[in-house]
Formats: structure tokens, C-alpha cells, sequence
């Protein structure tokens, strides 16, 4: 019951992600390439309260240098948004719209009450 749970969560989470489209255009003319942040992540976990469960289905966070990135998982579903960073973290907008935290060695964003746990790749 509780895989199902979380798949479902991660599920809602990618389809959120593509329902909340932006009409921006594409590109930026920020440089980040010295971000740490810069890169591909990969949803490992998510938690839920005390729970916390390893992920089978692969998300990949991928941040660009020009303040772009993408968000693949599910059945092949792409998200585009922007990215800047910000105290503790950095934020998105377009497609995907939240506030991801720095955590060391991870990075977090909750949604619907479960956070789920990106790992540098």
C-alpha cells in the first residue's frame, strides 16, 4: 500500500508539474555556471511524516548554466522551467512553479505534504 502511496504521490507530483504550464518563452540570459546547483539530480526518496521510502521510478532534475532546466519522469513526461537561486535553495517557474531547499548533499521540494529527496547525479 505504501509504494503504491508514493508512486502515486511522485505521479501527481510530475502531472502537477505539466498541468501548470507557463505560455514564457524558453532561455535566459542568466549565468550560472558557478552554481553548485548546476547539473542532473535524481528523485531517490520521499516523506512522507516518519515514513521514508526509496523511489523505483526515475525523476531527473536537470539545471542549466543559463537558468534553464527540465524535469523527466513518469511515462516520458518533460517539464521546462526556469530556475534562480534564492536563501537555502533555489525556486523554479513555468512549467514547474516550487522551491527546492539545500539539504547538503540533497535538495527537497514538498508537495501535497510529502517531500521528495533529488540526489546529485
Amino acid at each position: 500500500m505504501k509504494k503504491w502511496f508514493s508512486l502515486s504521490l511522485v505521479t501527481l507530483f510530475v502531472l502537477s508539474v505539466v498541468i501548470l504550464t507557463s505560455c514564457g518563452s524558453g532561455g535566459s540570459d542568466a549565468d550560472l555556471s558557478d552554481s553548485k546547483y548546476v547539473g542532473t539530480w535524481k528523485a531517490t526518496s520521499i516523506i512522507m511524516g516518519d515514513e521514508y521510502e526509496e523511489l523505483e521510478e526515475e525523476y531527473v532534475l536537470t539545471l542549466k548554466e543559463d537558468g534553464t532546466g527540465t524535469l523527466t519522469g513518469g511515462e516520458e513526461e518533460t517539464s521546462n522551467f526556469k530556475w534562480k537561486p534564492v536563501d537555502g535553495g533555489f525556486k523554479t517557474s513555468g512549467d514547474m512553479k516550487t522551491k527546492f531547499t539545500d539539504d547538503g548533499d540533497e535538495i527537497k521540494t514538498s508537495i501535497l505534504g510529502a517531500t521528495l529527496v533529488f540526489e546529485k547525479q
